[in-house]
């Protein structure tokens, strides 16, 4: 049986392009027998202009797509398919249409389906690898893929129904979408939005909004120059920071979160929370772990159920709002500005072997330490008094301490620590998909140099048979 061979192209007359430049094309391979695999190569050429679009939509396949000619979109394509017999490996690799085209502003389109009633998902594998100018936009869809950028200075899209999304830097916005797979995206010149139903996200620094969202795993990011929201289902959420509010909720996980320029709100469901230098409100939510909040620049809600609560409260008598600090079974270490007017309500509902400590002169209301069972509570209006700040636990002590510059200076330290470890770690794991990445490049270059190889050496065998038919 013939090989269907399906072409499309678009020629376009210029008067400043010779015709070849303008031509769009597809070239089709001939399938070749491995055992029960049948492979075939297929490549395809659009001009295209600098600042262009790919339009990309394909039923199934990875792509990967890397910096090439600044004139033109070039296309490999690896297609496999397992069949039975060499007829019914012709028959589906025939009817695999792979449609390549010019669009309008300097942009292409590229597609590649099965026909309905041929497609055969799970014996058939395509595999696409894409070179486009470097400053270009690409918007690309496949229904079951990885998708991979090393580097872009454009905006992307990227959704895939199934399978990893990957790029290097971009200095476009960024939208990612996968149905099941991980997220990891360098730095973002724009806004960022990054979703998974199942897999972790981690990107780098990005200017402009980002929204995270999986259904479960981990979620890391830089510093987002604007607002951040992040959520997960179950993962650990870590924030470099934010100029704007934050948001970050997890069913099940730690959350850490750096320099917020903003508000913030952290919430979840079992885990510790721990947040550093923020500018506005902060909220703090877990129903078991410790908060830790550092450098608080205005007023705090902080709750657990079962944690201690550290909190370092830094503000003026302009930014201090009202703020309670609670947990039901656990110890709060709280550190004020010595020149701070507010108002203290701290309690012990459950006082047995229990007590208040501080450093500014409290009014105490039942006893302390020992095997007393009552209550205990201190009352003070600090600098003329201003708003208050609830300390309150069910079984714990409390603490209240005066910020002076040595307690100041060894909390930075330890910050400046944690953060440190964090931006290595982070290095180290962009250096490691980068190795990564420009091994798959190499892999995938000596891959195409021996089928251009092979193909030659058909090409001058079939001459060869050719010359001695005659």
């Amino acid at each position: 049986m013939q090989l269907r061979v399906l072409w499309a192209a678009v020629l376009v007359a210029s008067t400043i392009l010779p015709a070849r430049a303008e031509e769009s094309y597809v070239k089709r391979g001939t399938p070749q027998h491995q055992g029960r695999l049948w492979a075939e190569e297929a490549e395809c050429t659009v001009p295209v202009k600098e600042g262009g679009r790919l339009v990309f939509r394909v039923d199934l396949g990875s792509v990967s797509v890397r910096p090439g000619a600044p004139d033109r979109l070039q296309c490999s394509v690896h297609l496999t398919v397992y069949a039975g017999s060499e007829a019914e490996a012709r028959n589906t690799l025939g009817h695999y249409e792979l449609i390549a085209r010019r669009a309008e502003n300097g942009g292409a389109y590229l597609t590649g389906k099965l026909p309905s009633e041929k497609r055969q998902r799970r014996s058939l594998c395509v595999s696409f690898e894409l070179q486009v100018p470097s400053r270009f936009n690409l918007d690309l869809e496949t229904q079951g893929g990885g998708v991979e950028v090393t580097k872009l200075a454009g905006e992307l899209r990227a959704v895939t129904a199934g399978g990893d999304i990957r790029t290097g830097d971009v200095s476009g916005p960024v939208r990612a979408e996968t149905a099941g797979g991980a997220i990891d995206l360098a730095n973002i010149g724009q806004r960022v939005e990054a979703h998974t139903a199942g897999g972790g996200i981690h990107v780098g620094d990005v200017r402009g909004d980002a929204t995270l969202e999986t259904s479960g795993g981990e979620i890391v990011a830089g510093m987002v120059q604007g607002t951040l929201r992040a959520e997960t289902a179950g993962g650990d959420i870590v924030l470099r920071g934010a100029s704007g509010p934050i948001y970050a909720e997890t069913a099940g996980g730690q959350i850490q979160l750096g320099q917020c320029g903003a508000n913030v709100r952290a919430e979840t469901a079992g885990g510790s929370i721990h947040v550093d230098a923020a500018r506005g409100r902060v909220e703090a939510e877990t129903a078991g772990g410790g908060i830790d909040l550092m450098q608080l620049m205005s007023g705090v809600r902080a709750e657990t159920a079962a944690g201690a609560i550290v909190a370092q409260i830094n503000a003026s008598r302009g930014t201090f709002v009202p703020s309670s600090l609670e947990t039901s079974v656990g110890d709060i270490h709280v550190f004020l500005a010595p020149d701070l007017p507010l108002n203290i309500n701290a309690v012990i509902e459950e006082a047995t072997g229990h007590q208040i400590k501080s450093d500014f002169p409290l009014n105490l209301r039942g006893e302390q330490g020992g095997f007393m069972v009552g209550t205990v509570e201190g009352r003070a209006a600090l600098q003329g008094g201003g708003n208050e700040l609830k300390i309150h636990t069910v079984m714990g002590s409390i603490e209240i301490r005066k910020l002076d510059a040595g307690a100041l200076a060894k909390m930075k330290q330890s910050e400046d620590a944690f953060w440190k470890r964090w931006q290595e770690r982070w290095d180290e794991r962009q250096r490691h998909l980068g190795e990564v990445s420009e091994r798959l490049r190499l892999l995938e270059d000596q891959q195409r140099q021996r089928r251009m190889i092979n193909e030659r050496e058909r090409d001058k065998q079939q001459r060869d048979n050719d010359d001695d038919d005659q």
